[in-house]
């Protein structure tokens, strides 16, 4: 687990020759050591405030609810406005907001995350604006004051960004560089969806991004706790829940 950062329970239950009942049994007392975080397809390792995971990683945890929010995230934008120019920020979640573009072609989309690069070079209905700057491997991604620049030089309908940490209604990254190109992309946009999962309301980090309230919709999964839920709402942050159940593609603003 610790090599890895995450393991599906159906595998460990194969590794170790015994039910997934029994892993599930296992994982939850790992769970309450502060040992792992169960999640619901498997664990994963506890996330530092150090870094974040990489993109390997970030692309097979919480694939259902990743698709879930960036799916009912681009509906919610597209009953809005007409989309000429959307960003897409570095994080996997807005990554699966890829596969909705192509009845709204064409389109501009601005990126500094080289898998959606590598997808939408070859899009003929893209006109695809990169942005450049210092390149770091463990994000896939490119940050740094010429990314900034770039940035504030644009002016995009919709942004369409993750984080890795929510916490007292504020969004935090554990990179200052990170953090500080999310704050450029927010700038540049006219308008900004947050796509998080649940378990970005468990995590941490240091270096602040903004605001929920910043955001025109925060877009969260159906796992979210009540409690959570109702402190957004009591924040006036404008809350669309995604629903992850296979036959329904349905989201409400709650």
């Amino acid at each position: 687990m610790k090599a890895r950062g995450w393991a599906r329970i159906d595998e460990l239950a194969g590794q170790f020759s015994v039910s997934t009942m029994t892993i599930h049994r296992d994982l939850d007392r790992l769970h309450a050591q502060g040992m792992l975080r169960k999640v619901r397809s498997g664990a994963e390792a506890p996330p530092s405030e150090a870094f974040e995971r990489n993109v390997d990683l970030r692309k097979a945890l919480n694939l259902a609810e990743k698709q879930a929010v960036a799916r009912a995230g681009f509906d919610w934008a597209t009953a809005q406005m007409d989309l000429q120019a959307i960003a897409l920020d570095d994080s996997t979640t807005a990554l699966h907001v890829l596969p909705h573009l192509a009845d709204h072609l064409p389109l501009t989309v601005v990126t500094n995350f080289l898998p959606a690069i590598d997808e939408l070079a070859a899009d003929p209905g893209v006109r695809l604006n990169a942005i450049g700057g210092d390149y770091v491997p463990e994000f896939s991604s490119f940050v740094g004051s010429q990314s900034v620049r770039a940035l504030r030089d644009m002016h995009y309908d919709v942004l369409f960004m993750s984080v890795p940490a929510v916490s007292r209604g504020m969004c935090f990254h554990p990179s200052s560089a990170a953090a500080e190109l999310k704050r450029a992309f927010m700038d540049s946009a006219e308008r900004r969806v947050l796509l998080i999962d649940h378990t970005k309301f468990t995590r941490r980090a240091i270096h602040r991004i903004g605001s929920l309230e910043d955001f025109d919709a925060v877009v969260v999964d159906d796992g979210l706790a009540e409690q959570d839920l109702e402190q957004l709402g009591a924040c006036g942050v404008n809350v669309v829940v995604a629903s992850t159940a296979p036959a329904s593609d349905e989201a409400v603003e709650a």
